[in-house]
């Protein structure tokens, strides 16, 4: 992930692979643009095995599976998630400086300060579709909870915070929406009506971080040109069969094999083409995030009356120090 500002100055995440449409080499980059581990099993289906049985539980189209995958590392991913002990809330990925720039969220390392919550690119466009109302307001109205508090040491400082804020709140209707089925979507770039916007799964409860907002609906998109990002994996049909009984959005065939190609539907086309990526359709990128100025050096404050965990280990030492040579002094002039 790379966090790149908008043409409002809001930080967001962007996949590697996405930010390299823009920048193609920042310091954060790893030498690799999608790492992925499949389970390895007996089950899976390759072309030029036997035919599967239909609605079998023994045979999984790995091509399905891996393309899914890839489209998951290409950007098709929410931050919002349960980031806290408390499993009844969720918000976007907390962010924290440990004075090198970002930190380990989970790490046990106390000399940081919390900043924010930052929405993956994806977020950017999801809609309530209950009320219009983008998903992205909520998380300007969840970091205002920063605007007045000065959080420093592990996540559980923050969580113990935040439980106490009126942001709070906010976190638990957020959770109940991202539970209720149909109620958030995907708003693309030229969406002009609700039956266009792709509707995301929000019917598993409690909330799954690796399911909910991260798959389409499973039953709005059965057998349809948007089948692909479904969660419920297709056992026992082939990507192939899949493309014909959604319709054949794509319409092309290789001619020398005669395979189909139309698994990324026209909805899917449009998310790609919205958070960054150019295609056949939009050839032309019309926006072009920047990389945001580096975060202010981390001090940590002079207050005596903070806790001494907000003291680098370092800093007391010194402090400690100074103060037995200033004793020092006062017994010699005694003397």
């Amino acid at each position: 992930m790379v966090l790149l500002s908008d043409e409002k100055g809001v930080e967001r995440y962007y996949q590697q692979p996405l930010a390299k449409q823009f920048y193609t080499n920042l310091p954060e980059y790893d030498d690799v643009d999608i790492k992925v581990r499949f389970p390895i099993r007996s089950s899976y289906w390759f072309q030029g095995d036997p035919l599967p049985t239909y609605n079998s539980t023994q045979n999984l189209d790995f091509l399905h599976l891996a393309l899914r995958e890839i489209v998951r590392a290409l950007g098709f991913h929410s931050s919002w998630g349960t980031w806290f002990k408390d499993q009844t809330i969720i918000v976007p990925r907390p962010l924290c400086d440990d004075g090198n720039g970002e930190c380990s969220i989970k790490g046990r390392k106390v000399h940081k300060k919390w900043i924010g919550f930052r929405e993956y690119i994806f977020d950017k466009y999801l809609m309530n579709l209950y009320t219009g109302e983008m998903l992205t307001d909520k998380t300007k109205d969840l970091n205002k909870f920063f605007e007045t508090k000065n959080i420093k040491g592990r996540i559980r400082n923050l969580e113990k915070e935040f439980k106490t804020s009126t942001q709070y709140n906010i976190a638990k209707e957020m959770y109940e929406l991202s539970t209720t089925n149909s109620t958030i979507g995907f708003f693309s770039w030229n969406d002009t009506d609700y039956k266009d916007i792709l509707v995301l799964l929000t019917n598993i409860s409690p909330f799954n971080d690796d399911v909910n907002l991260k798959f389409v609906d499973d039953i709005l998109y059965y057998n349809t040109s948007d089948f692909l990002m479904r969660y419920r994996l297709p056992f026992g049909e082939i990507l192939q069969n899949e493309i014909i009984n959604g319709g054949n959005y794509d319409n092309s065939t290789n001619s020398t094999d005669s395979i189909l190609y139309g698994s990324i539907g026209p909805k899917l086309m449009r998310v790609f083409e919205t958070i960054g990526y150019a295609t056949i359709d939009k050839p032309i990128v019309d926006y072009k995030p920047t990389i945001p100025p580096p975060l202010p050096p981390f001090t940590e404050s002079n207050s005596l009356g903070n806790s001494l965990y907000s003291l680098s280990s370092i800093t007391f030492y010194q402090i400690c120090l100074l103060l037995i040579t200033v004793v020092y002094e006062i017994y010699l002039l005694k003397l």
